[in-house]
């Protein structure tokens, strides 16, 4: 048989048999049975079931587990508040932006701006993780103000 590319690690093996799509290594196996429980989980309404049922098991006779574990992680326990509240920002924003039907920009009477001080490229980089910088353009727009 020839060589085949594993899809977890990318690295080439020869199966044993035809149906073998990822190599022996332990994490590419992980990888491989991850995959096709989040495929079962998807087509099999059954399997879903008992799998919730056997979480819920689970948790009720280990009800301190996650208290216990941001206990014993607070470095974990605090990226996760962290990256919660990136969660609850963007979903705000997914809200706001449904229910307002027009978006207000900038405000009308905002007085009178120096064009040299605040006309530019800027990039906006956010201090939290798993957020891209953006770069944003400013203009100042001379206006007629009373």
């Amino acid at each position: 048989m020839e060589s085949i590319p594993c899809p977890a690690c990318n690295t080439f093996f020869v199966p044993r048999n035809k149906s073998q799509e990822f190599c022996s290594n332990s994490k590419c196996q992980r990888a491989r049975k991850a995959l096709w429980q989040k495929q079962k989980l998807a087509t099999d309404p059954d399997y879903e079931a008992a799998q919730r049922l056997s979480n819920n098991k689970w948790f009720k006779n280990n009800p301190e587990y996650w208290k216990n574990y941001r206990t014993r992680n607070p470095k974990k326990a605090e990226r996760n508040r962290s990256l919660q509240t990136i969660r609850n920002m963007k979903k705000r924003e997914n809200q706001d932006s449904q229910s307002s039907k027009h978006v207000v920009i900038a405000k009308m009477d905002s007085g009178k701006c120096s064009k040299d001080k605040l006309s530019g490229e800027y990039w906006f980089v956010p201090t939290n993780a798993k957020m891209d910088a953006r770069k944003i353009f400013i203009t100042c727009v001379p206006g007629n103000s009373p």
